[in-house]
């Protein structure tokens, strides 16, 4: 069996049975709808390091490599602090709240990454 027929017969299935199935392309979401701590890797995390060295002040930048390791816990760690976010060192809902608002208006701010925040699913 192929695999569209194996997934026409899922979401028909699911049809009749009145539950809702998504398709591959929804079903993964966005960077904004998970969360991102110690040990993940891949493109979600790259844009995390350049959002965080948007807002970065003082000391060396992140090394933008995809991997979410120690240093980059930190400058999650700094940034929740510095916005009133419980330090936790895990990008979850409230981190990314912040790191998706430019903290200063109107019209665009030269400093802020828009395309990374834009690929991560940010609504700006």
């Amino acid at each position: 069996m192929t695999t569209r027929t194996m997934r026409n017969r899922i979401t028909i299935a699911g049809a009749v049975l009145g539950v809702a199935t998504a398709t591959p392309a929804e079903a993964a979401g966005q960077c904004v709808d998970y969360q991102y701590s110690i040990g993940g890797d891949g493109g979600c995390v790259a844009n995390i390091q350049t959002l965080l060295n948007a807002f970065k002040t003082g000391g060396p930048q992140l090394e933008v490599d995809g991997q979410f390791g120690e240093q980059t816990r930190t400058a999650v760690m700094a940034l929740q602090s510095t916005f009133g976010v419980e330090p936790d060192g895990v990008v979850g809902p409230d981190t990314w709240a912040q790191m998706c608002t430019p903290h200063m208006g109107p019209g665009p701010i030269t400093w802020y990454p828009y395309d990374a925040a834009r690929a991560s699913g940010c609504n700006i």
